[in-house]
């Protein structure tokens, strides 16, 4: 009697291991955009960034336009990352964590921007604007956990599957021309 047993829990054990992971599967559609659009979350606010950081200090107009704008990026670009990952679902089983950490901080990151719009729009065009504006989003921020967004990175770099979309999908390409 045992021996039927122990050769179906055997023959179930090689047909799974046969399965192997979603590694060992190429990138599908939905894999890819689900890449796409967790580097296109963080484009548009990166590019916003680094027009505000190229801004003459000796304009606090210009630097307040430019905060407003970074804003107004962060905030659109979190929420349509946000809504585009929840509708794709988790890339693999093996993500679901990274996944659902990474639509949190989407969501919180959007909620915080849009919270720190009217404040920042209030504040006076001065030499100490930037350091206010600093100041109102760090007040305003509702991310409960900053550190998803780098362990995100970290564990799609540690596949080689997904370090490998990392390096192709246009979005993704953007954020390292971008600093």
């Amino acid at each position: 009697m045992r021996t039927p047993l122990l050769a179906a829990v055997l023959t179930g054990a090689v047909v799974l291991t046969a399965c192997g992971s979603d590694e060992d599967k190429p990138l599908t559609d939905a894999q890819g955009q689900w890449v796409d659009a967790f580097c296109g979350g963080l484009l548009p606010g990166m590019k916003a960034g680094q027009e505000l950081k190229g801004k003459d200090p000796a304009d606090p107009a210009g630097i307040k336009t430019a905060y407003l704008n970074l804003i107004s990026a962060n905030t659109t670009a979190f929420t349509d990352a946000e809504k585009k990952l929840t509708e794709l679902g988790p890339p693999s089983d093996e993500l679901k964590d990274v996944h659902d950490r990474l639509t949190k901080y989407f969501a919180e990151s959007a909620r915080s921007y849009a919270a720190a719009r009217g404040p920042v729009e209030k504040l006076e065009p001065n030499a100490g604007f930037w350091e206010n504006a600093e100041q109102v989003l760090t007040e305003t921020s509702q991310v409960s956990s900053p550190e998803d967004l780098r362990a995100t990175f970290d564990a799609l770099e540690r596949s080689p599957k997904y370090a490998a979309a990392l390096d192709k999908a246009g979005p993704c390409s953007g954020l390292r021309t971008v600093r």
